[in-house]
């Protein structure tokens, strides 16, 4: 090969490499420039109303969505998850596509359980009454009242007597039986005193029992033992302090928490019943109800008539005493 033809090679391979040392070079400045008008800014994830809440709401996955926004235009203090905002409340209204702020946010109280027109009274009670611990948040109840009522100066028998300090039993002929309801002016009842027999009247007796179902179909918001809240999974352990109990297996028993207050929700009306019960002398049953049972139910109510006429429940005769007892 000629040397000419040598030297012509040479000079290509150096004008190749050169050229691409010029284009890596050119490549990196291109790389290397920030970013200009036109490219696409950063983005970045919020949470925001999904419609309008209103106030007071306790925020469900329903009601929020996340989505994407300029990075710029995130809001401080944006939560960025729905972690951060499910089962919290809203403290004022929002609308939708909102982006909901840590300080929108509280953590709910009792009051956000609360239905509208609803209120919330805590009832006490034992460990009958909590069915052995065993009533839970959410569970629906009713309320049977047991109470003595005396009618005063009216029983069905005569002749009629009083204590007297003096005597021990006298007569009182001040004392006026009434007739049975119906029947005429001057009629007896039907089970007059046997002679000899005494029947004392008293206005302060003891009075006749009566049964009744008063309240029925009453959510239960809380059930508090000692000073811890139970709730399902939750027993209180004998230090006061909560502790999560799982599902015991066959056969193992389960720790049942003393349960001291029910805390419901009712109506007006039933606040006004129960606190009458609580105030007043008489006992008072909680029941439990069937999941999804929220039909009212009527009932007569239990008296001893009633269960002499209706269960057949037998009833003691006067007793005749040997020579009068006078």
């Amino acid at each position: 090969m000629r040397k000419g033809g040598r030297l012509f090679i040479l000079l290509g391979v150096a004008l190749a490499l050169v050229a691409a040392l010029l284009a890596i070079v050119a490549f990196s400045g291109v790389l290397g420039q920030p970013e200009e008008e036109g490219n696409a800014p950063a983005k970045a994830n919020v949470v925001v109303a999904a419609r309008d809440i209103p106030a007071n709401t306790v925020l469900s996955e329903d009601d929020i969505q996340v989505t994407q926004v300029d990075a710029s235009g995130v809001a401080p203090g944006s939560a960025t998850s729905p972690a951060q905002v499910v089962g919290m409340a809203v403290s004022g209204n929002l609308v939708k596509g909102q982006q909901i702020l840590a300080a929108n946010l509280v953590a709910p109280g009792l009051t956000f359980d609360l239905a509208e027109g609803r209120r919330a009274i805590a009832l006490p009670v034992d460990r009958i009454n909590a069915l052995g611990g065993m009533i839970r948040p959410d569970d629906r109840i009713d309320i049977i009242y047991s109470v003595r009522i005396n009618l005063s100066r009216v029983v069905p028998s005569e002749p009629l007597e009083v204590r007297d300090t003096t005597t021990g039993y006298a007569k009182d002929d001040t004392l006026v039986l009434q007739p049975p309801p119906g029947a005429a002016e001057g009629q007896t009842y039907p089970y007059p005193g046997e002679p000899g027999s005494r029947f004392l009247v008293e206005d302060n007796a003891p009075g006749n029992p009566v049964t009744k179902v008063v309240v029925q179909n009453v959510r239960v918001l809380r059930v508090i033992a000692g000073d811890t809240t139970v709730s399902n999974g939750t027993s209180a352990t004998g230090d006061g302090e909560a502790s999560s109990t799982p599902t015991a297996p066959q056969g193992a028993a389960e720790k049942l928490p003393d349960a001291d207050l029910l805390v419901l929700e009712v109506d007006p009306q039933q606040a006004e019943v129960i606190k009458f019960l609580m105030d007043n002398d008489g006992q008072y049953q909680v029941v439990l109800r069937p999941k999804d049972d929220n039909g009212a139910v009527t009932t007569t109510g239990v008296t001893y008539e009633q269960l002499v006429n209706e269960y057949g429940l037998p009833v003691p005769k006067t007793v005749r005493l040997p020579g009068g007892g006078q």
